[in-house]
């Protein structure tokens, strides 16, 4: 379901970017691998971004959009675990121009969203309340907003036109103790 709303997002934004291209405006849609650790869980899973950006300087951008970090739902005899962790981000990116495309650099903050049903093993929640218990271990719900930090390195490689392919690796540090490194590969759009 995912693979298909990103298909449809994107193939709406190259088919209709003559109605509504502003000049010097891209798109990127990418997917890839996230390493997720918050309050006592540390998960590895699939994340995707959705962005828009502008070039509001020969060498710089200005970039906001939404990025998936992980949704994630494991039960075994012994535990269960559901974490949603989704973010709005806003930052700048700096680039220096090559022949074969783009080396980029990036700044900017995340507002995140932590959505989990975690077992405790000492029967206290860190955050949240107690929602229950399982095998004796006390189930902890939570839904915490939080404000985060990014840095990341990438290059946005020329493969047609208007067309990149872009690999990225970004770092993500937040409030407590949110951590987090996503690498991911994209398709970068320029509308006009």
């Amino acid at each position: 379901m995912k693979i298909i709303t990103i298909v449809l997002v994107f193939t709406g934004l190259v088919f209709s970017h003559a109605a509504v291209a502003i000049e010097k405006m891209y798109g990127v849609v990418s997917a890839g691998y996230t390493d997720l650790e918050y309050s006592n869980t540390e998960e590895e899973a699939f994340g995707y971004k959705l962005i828009l950006g502008h070039e509001f300087h020969r060498q710089w951008y200005v970039e906001a959009g939404f990025i998936q970090f992980a949704d994630i739902e494991t039960e075994s005899d012994f535990s269960k675990l559901e974490l949603q962790a989704n973010g709005l981000y806003l930052g700048v990116v700096g680039k220096a121009s090559h022949a074969v495309g783009e080396l980029f650099y990036r700044i900017g903050a995340v507002n995140i969203d932590v959505q989990a049903l975690e077992a405790s093993t000492d029967g206290q929640c860190k955050f949240g309340t107690a929602a229950g218990s399982l095998n004796g271990q006390t189930l902890c719900q939570y839904d915490e907003g939080i404000a985060v930090g990014i840095v990341g390195l990438g290059f946005d490689y020329y493969v047609a036109t208007k067309t990149f392919v872009r690999l990225e690796a970004e770092y993500l540090r937040g409030k407590d103790g949110f951590d987090t490194s996503l690498i991911s590969l994209g398709i970068r759009y320029n509308f006009n």
